[in-house]
């Protein structure tokens, strides 16, 4: 198993955006590695087992072969079957994507939220690469390669940011 490829298109599932957006062919923040290095070893020393991340991406990799539909997979993995280190490891791939950040989960047993998410960001290419100025169509504070005056104009569809 090729573990880059498995963890962008996991990671391009879960996410929904493309492949191509998440590993462009030209790549020269490669935040994909970072990613896969922070998942890999956070979720490990969180949950205290070293082949959950693995499981994760041999279970996304076997229900692809099955020709199932982005959506059912992703329904599959995200299911309340799994255990909740699994679904766990999944939507912290998630909020890692889109914030650049790894975020910590803190339960509060008996409270009204049920407890509370902090997090850490990874670095400013993280920040800046965070999915969630893509959904937004805009750009973190101090970086952007829009030229002066681009909020005057109508944006682009959100598929032009997404690749879906």
């Amino acid at each position: 198993m090729d573990e880059m490829k498995e963890f962008v298109g996991l990671s391009a599932l879960l996410t929904g955006f493309s492949t191509s957006v998440l590993a462009p062919s030209l790549d020269p923040v490669d935040i994909k590695s970072l990613y896969l290095k922070t998942w890999l070893d956070n979720v490990a020393r969180e949950s205290g087992d070293a082949a959950l991340t693995s499981r994760i991406l041999t279970m996304f990799s076997d229900l692809k072969s099955t020709g199932k539909d982005d959506q059912a997979i992703g329904e599959q993995l995200l299911s309340e079957q799994n255990p909740p280190a699994f679904v766990l490891a999944c939507q912290q791939l998630i909020y890692l994507w889109y914030m650049g950040a790894w975020p910590q989960v803190s339960a509060q047993p008996g409270t009204d939220t049920g407890g509370f998410t902090s997090f850490t960001t990874l670095s400013s290419d993280s920040y800046t690469s965070g999915l969630v100025w893509k959904v937004m169509q805009a750009h973190p504070m101090g970086d952007s390669n829009y030229r002066y005056g681009y909020w005057a104009e109508q944006p682009p569809a959100l598929t032009d940011f997404t690749g879906n």
